[in-house]
């Protein structure tokens, strides 16, 4: 892609159980996670939402989770700013 190697990760169907999970995450990178296991546990927290249990969840997870590390970016640059004025 663009001169870089990558992996395609597909989803088709829904996992049977959910612990599966825990495997595509060990083989995933940059998914911005504070530990491993996060997505996994994400996932199996709430078992009842739409999509937890198939690839719609876990793009709705690794949405969540780059959000999370923009916002975090973003907030920590504006209290370095304030600092300096």
């Amino acid at each position: 892609y663009y001169g870089r190697y990558v992996s395609v990760l597909e989803v088709d169907g829904q996992f049977d159980k959910l612990e599966e999970v825990s495997y595509i995450e060990a083989h995933l990178s940059n998914t911005d996670t504070k530990y491993q296991g996060e997505m996994t546990h994400l996932l199996l927290q709430h078992k009842e939402y739409p999509g937890s249990n198939n690839g719609t969840g876990l793009f709705q997870v690794l949405t969540g989770l780059k959000m999370r590390a923009v916002y975090e970016r973003l907030t920590a640059k504006e209290a370095k700013i304030a600092a300096k004025v």
